[in-house]
């Protein structure tokens, strides 16, 4: 017999394939899956936060031109009196010491 070397050959030709089982679908669904909920569920909390300061600021809006409007008034009232009381010394008015009353009874001014 002859000593025959033995030629190697090597098969170029391999393909790497990846088997997927139902166990690592549900693994690689979880991971994205999970991390967009928890995105969510932060996003909506944030999103109610800020409807109730929202909704806070224009209570506190309201109030605060509920109050500017009741100063308006008062300030209005505040200066009619001064006015008044500044054309009394104008026109050399005098406080009344004794006010008398007419009373309708007597008919002194009714009947004309």
């Amino acid at each position: 017999m002859r000593n025959r070397k033995k030629k190697k050959t090597f098969n170029r030709k391999t393909k790497m394939t990846f088997k997927l089982g139902k166990m690592t679908i549900g693994f690689m669904a979880i991971f994205v899956i999970l991390p967009l909920c928890i995105f969510l569920l932060s996003q909506t909390n944030q999103m109610t936060m800020r409807g109730d300061d929202i909704s806070k600021l224009e209570k506190r809006k309201q109030e605060l031109t509920d109050e500017k409007q009741r100063l308006e008034v008062e300030a209005a009232r505040l200066q009619s009196i001064q006015e008044i009381q500044k054309d009394v010394s104008k026109t050399n008015m005098v406080p009344t010491k004794k006010v008398n009353y007419i009373n309708s009874s007597t008919g002194v001014a009714v009947n004309r």
